[in-house]
């Protein structure tokens, strides 16, 4: 992994973006693979004439099977929201280590100029770093909340406001939220989100209507609305003719809820257990992979130690940032890259650390 071996990178590269029509191509369940090849004979010859169908060399072959784990371990850097600082920060640093990386895009939100300092990148970019080996995954398609989160405050029937443990579900105005204990469930439309002297709340656009218990009641969005927001995600940016294999969860939030879909639409989730970095050399369940972040919420000191464990044990590092973060330069994701060189840890992309170690 440095910058005298651009050859295994460019080759991994070449064949990423995939055309426009031939989404899926790895046979998922939400229809768009395309038919299998008729393996029917091509030299003229009768299939009921009792003769072999001749069988072409290539049509013979075995698919070849990934290597196994790096032993020395490897590392996943995977990238939040599409940000251009992806484009001009994180690529750069990448490409001095020949280094890829997984970076998670809301279909919605591409080439879109009014996000945060710099904007979002557009399918140019997008393109450019599918070039350099890149991986794109799913984002959702508005940035949307795919999980469950409960209550932390009682509500009474005559409420219209509510007090979840986050309040990710309330940033979608005029979507319906669904609130349940299990038993009973409830449906309201997303009015309003704000804090107040109890908490951060969100406001419904009628009461509810009956006692909803804190610790007992969650708030979700309806299986049609996190249905399009994982599928219509994936549709969108093959269309634009990338392969979507994996699938990156906003804030953090993935539970048993939005794995149900999840599992239907992609081979995994960046970051199905958020809250550590260290991912097993034997057993890695692709939908229950342990992500944590590299520069913001943490210390050299602790990225340094899991990465120490990473190549001990031969183990898999799935490592995050927002690079449109202050704090999230190019020098500290490059001085991060040497750190992993160091150690001769492989970086590899998600859907490349699913093949060699989700066996």
């Amino acid at each position: 992994m440095n910058g005298a071996s651009p050859s295994r990178r460019q080759f991994l590269g070449g064949g990423a973006v995939a055309v426009v029509g031939l989404a899926g191509c790895l046979g998922r369940l939400d229809g768009t693979a395309d038919e299998e090849d008729d393996d029917r004979a091509t030299d003229g010859t009768d299939a009921g004439d009792g003769k072999e169908p001749e069988v072409r060399d290539d049509e013979a072959e075995e698919e070849e099977e990934p290597p196994d784990p790096p032993e020395g371990g490897a590392v996943v850097f995977v990238y939040d929201d599409g940000p251009m600082e992806d484009y001009t920060q994180a690529l750069p640093a990448h490409r001095a280590f020949d280094a890829p990386a997984t970076t998670g895009i809301v279909s919605e939100w591409i080439g879109r100029e009014d996000f945060q300092n710099s904007g979002c990148m557009d399918v140019e970019h997008l393109e450019e770093l599918v070039d350099a080996g890149w991986e794109i995954c799913s984002h959702t398609t508005e940035h949307t909340a795919v999980g469950t989160l409960p209550l932390v405050e009682d509500a009474a029937p005559s409420d219209e406001r509510i007090y979840p443990e986050e309040i990710r579900h309330g940033y979608h105005r005029g979507k319906t939220l669904e609130i349940t204990d299990g038993e009973r469930t409830l449906h309201r439309t997303v009015a309003d989100y704000g804090s107040d002297g109890t908490g951060r709340y969100i406001d419904l656009d009628e009461p509810l209507g009956e006692a909803c218990a804190a610790g007992d009641t969650i708030v979700r969005y309806p299986e049609e609305q996190v249905e399009e927001a994982l599928g219509k995600s994936k549709r969108d940016l093959e269309a634009l003719g990338f392969e979507i294999d994996t699938f990156l969860a906003p804030y953090d939030n993935f539970d048993d809820y939005s794995r149900g879909f999840a599992t239907e639409h992609y081979d995994g989730i960046a970051n199905a257990d958020h809250g550590s970095r260290i991912n097993p050399r034997e057993g890695f369940d692709p939908f229950h992979t342990k992500r944590d972040y590299f520069i913001e919420f943490t210390s050299p000191d602790s990225v340094r130690a899991d990465l120490d464990e990473i190549g001990d044990r031969g183990a898999l590092g799935v490592i995050g940032a927002h690079t449109f973060k202050e704090e999230v330069t190019e020098e500290r994701i490059h001085e991060t890259l040497g750190w992993v060189d160091e150690r001769g840890i492989e970086v590899l992309t998600l859907r490349e650390a699913i093949e060699r170690y989700a066996r």
